[in-house]
């Protein structure tokens, strides 16, 4: 039990980090988030548990959603999330993995990139399988780390 708290802990303080760099998008009565992270971000623990590969030239898409509730506030919200991310050559389809934690639900899906690679991602968020997906697009530059 006591390992379990640590590790959540840790997985908490690693998805809040993000958070605050995050980027969000509304659509409807949804905010979907978004951030680009490099994995070497996150210790080779938390990393292990959530099968992500670390690497200097490897980082990971962050998606979550939430739903605006009449009361002000929100709450998370499970959806189907595909997309692809590209460069000026190359288009990679994006595997996404849930992750659920309390309070909160995420998509990750993993890609390699070049040093200054500047991506564009291509992201369909589909919160109500009764409605069109949602399509979100943004481009980041991601840098390789190279203190790790």
């Amino acid at each position: 039990p006591a390992i379990f708290i640590t590790i959540s802990m840790m997985v908490l303080s690693v998805f809040s980090l993000q958070r605050m760099a995050e980027q969000k998008k509304s659509f409807a009565e949804y905010d979907v988030h978004y951030s680009v992270v490099n994995t070497t971000f996150i210790t080779p623990e938390i990393a292990k548990i959530y099968g992500i590969t670390r690497g200097k030239n490897r980082a990971f898409v962050n998606i979550s959603v939430r739903k605006q509730l009449e009361s002000g506030g929100n709450k998370e919200k499970r959806a189907i999330v595909t997309g692809k991310t590209s460069d000026l050559i190359h288009s990679i389809k994006l595997d996404f993995n849930e992750i659920v934690e309390q309070g909160a639900i995420y998509y990750i899906a993993e890609f390699k990139f070049y040093d200054k690679d500047l991506r564009r991602f291509d992201i369909d968020v589909q919160p109500d399988p009764n409605v069109a997906p949602y399509t979100l697009t943004f481009s980041q530059k991601i840098y390789v780390d190279l203190k790790k």
